[in-house]
């Protein structure tokens, strides 16, 4: 029979998720595959601390969206506005799709990511913007006396980490000209989705580098009348102020809100607005067929808010789209999705750091060797190598990673951690 026309594939999203399936798609004679994003680049998110405050130029960390990573696709840059039926709107374009991969992540604050409008000088693209707005945070970084970073969780940590070791080898034991970095966070604890162990040494790293860390406490932003001065609030205590604070800088490194407005109405969205999915197959019940969600934008356990999840949804959207075009017949009874045990590599400067396995603290794993894994990690991803999701689902979960941990020192009391929303 003839030729059945390309079914079209419309990923909006070009980072872990979404470039994750379109690598995976390209080049297919049956698909055609489209990727959108507002931004004409890609920035290698888990690394940005290390050219925010530290050593590390941005150039590393921002690939441009072009031929060379993005083979046999075309690339639309736009901000999705909208679905109607099964066409896209992009500004003024509308893309029709047989399958839409909604992979637009999370919005932070500025300069963790960009903001949605980074300043723009003159017809310059959007990646030299982002490069001059990171070189310029770095500059902000160095001359600052003081710096406030707000939020307790693996963000906020590296972060401090990172400011905290460049003040401490620049100033060379001096100690006069030293940086005062302090981090506010309304939890009790420090990375509060990891083990115990890696919360304690978390903080003595950050309390021995010199970093106040204050627990319990919410951050208004700056007192309307004063730059610069930001008054901390007790968890407890509703609204009272109970200190306030000076810092040239502050960084807010606090949960992100899901990019996922252009479906409403289209799409169901969670209390938060993170995209509805079903678990074992990431399709959204959407009233237009075909739309997957993958990555952070995705409603699925926070813990799993990570670039590796990312790239293992895409993949495995990428192989359900695939089986779906190789077989129209609705017989097809597809494997579910199942998220691989969860690997996360913490980095306390540039010397030091905690590798966590599902969820016990490797602590037999160097910590001189996270950083180190990290950059291995990252010239992994960011060439859009293969990480095998169809092998590390297989992988053993907390037995395997509790034969390769010390067995802790005899228990102290541990009050019971509840997590919301943890199961």
């Amino acid at each position: 029979g003839r030729m059945a026309p390309p079914k079209e594939v419309v990923i909006v999203g070009a980072s872990f998720g979404g470039l994750q399936v379109a690598s995976e798609l390209a080049g297919r004679g049956d698909l055609r595959v489209t990727v959108v994003d507002a931004q004409d680049y890609w920035e290698f998110t888990p690394s940005m601390h290390t050219a925010l405050a530290g050593p590390r130029s941005a150039e590393a960390l921002l690939v441009k969206l072009d031929e060379a990573l993005l083979k046999d696709v075309t690339f639309v840059q736009g901000r999705a506005t909208g679905v109607v039926g099964n066409r896209l709107q992009v500004g003024a374009e509308t893309l029709p799709f047989d399958y839409l991969v909604v992979a637009t992540g999370c919005s932070y604050s500025s300069p963790i990511r960009p903001e949605d409008d980074d300043v723009k000088v003159g017809g310059e693209t959007d990646l030299a913007a982002r490069r001059r707005a990171v070189e310029a945070c770095k500059e902000k970084v160095a001359a600052a006396k003081s710096v406030l970073i707000v939020g307790g969780g693996a963000v906020g940590v590296e972060m401090a980490a990172e400011i905290a070791a460049a003040t401490a080898s620049a100033v060379g034991g001096g100690g006069e000209t030293k940086k005062k970095v302090c981090l506010a966070t309304n939890a009790a604890e420090l990375v509060l989705d990891l083990p115990e162990t890696v919360r304690q040494k978390a903080a003595q790293w950050l309390r021995d580098a010199g970093v106040d860390v204050k627990f319990n406490c919410k951050v208004a932003s700056h007192a309307e009348e004063e730059e610069g001065v930001y008054e901390l609030t007790s968890g407890s205590s509703s609204g009272v102020v109970v200190e306030r604070l000076e810092a040239d800088l502050c960084f807010w490194c606090i949960g992100g809100k899901p990019r996922s407005a252009f479906l409403k109405g289209i799409a169901p969205l969670d209390d938060r607005g993170f995209v509805v999915v079903d678990p074992a197959t990431l399709k959204s019940p959407a009233n237009v067929n075909g739309v997957y969600a993958v990555g952070d934008v995705a409603a699925k356990p926070d813990a799993q808010r990570l670039a590796s999840y990312a790239h293992f949804e895409g993949e495995y959207v990428a192989k359900a789209i695939v089986a779906d075009v190789d077989d129209d017949d609705e017989s097809s009874s597809d494997a579910p999705y199942v998220p691989p045990p969860r690997m996360v590599a913490l980095s306390l400067g540039p010397r030091d750091g905690a590798f966590v396995y599902d969820s016990v603290h490797v602590s037999l794993f160097p910590g001189f060797l996270v950083p180190v894994l990290k950059a291995v990690i990252e010239l992994w991803f960011i060439r859009l190598l293969p990480m095998p999701y169809t092998l590390l689902k297989l992988l053993p979960g907390d037995h395997a990673a509790r034969l390769w941990s010390k067995p802790p020192r005899r228990q102290q009391r541990k009050p019971p951690v509840v997590v919301a929303g943890a199961t």
